[in-house]
């Protein structure tokens, strides 16, 4: 199991980064609404890591199946 929460951490960390480094560079004025984007882009973040480690659980469970 802690394979799977070093795989949620990992993509949680590495999408974080990718997301304030892009953010940064497309979102340049002062506008109020950029925190609503970095708040709703990072609980975005956040479910899809939790999605891709929950797939590579699956993704093992079948194989120790088969």
């Amino acid at each position: 199991m802690s394979k799977y929460i070093r795989i949620f951490f990992l993509t949680v960390i590495a999408s974080v980064i990718l997301f304030f480094i892009f953010g940064s560079i497309f979102m340049g004025g002062g506008n109020p609404a950029e925190e609503a984007v970095y708040t709703i882009g990072t609980i975005i973040i956040i479910l899809l890591s939790f999605l891709i480690s929950q797939i590579y659980y699956v993704i093992y469970l079948i194989k120790k199946k088969v």
